[in-house]
């Protein structure tokens, strides 16, 4: 029992003079690195409604919606698992991710990307 005392305390020591491995969020932020998939951003005047990011959704989180005439996609975040494969299918690139990695909401419907209209 007393043979780990000297090796916890010498990694006690050890770490006193590290500095931390966390920061104190939310008072100070880290930048998210490339690569980071979070909130989607949309670029509507690219969007041509072909569907295909809602086909290929395996989380099934985007539904077409129609607006003004226009097939539009609806993201839900609630059900959505960022792997980005709309991303990758959309034709024209209207899907993008973003860095925004706060998606906390009192109601579930305010994790739903909605096209302008709805």
């Amino acid at each position: 029992m007393m043979v780990g005392v000297p090796s916890m305390l010498r990694e006690v020591i050890a770490n006193v003079f590290r500095r931390p491995a966390t920061v104190k969020y939310p008072y100070e932020r880290l930048e998210p690195p490339d690569g980071f998939r979070g909130k989607h951003s949309i670029d509507w005047d690219r969007c041509i409604g072909c569907g295909v990011c809602a086909r290929d959704c395996p989380a099934f989180a985007i539904e077409m919606v129609e607006v003004d005439g226009r097939r539009l996609p609806s993201i839900d975040l609630a059900k959505c698992i960022f792997c980005y494969q709309c991303a990758d299918s959309c034709p024209r690139g209207a899907i993008s991710p973003t860095k925004v990695f706060e998606l906390a909401a009192v109601r579930k419907e305010e994790l739903v990307i909605r096209p302008e209209g709805l």
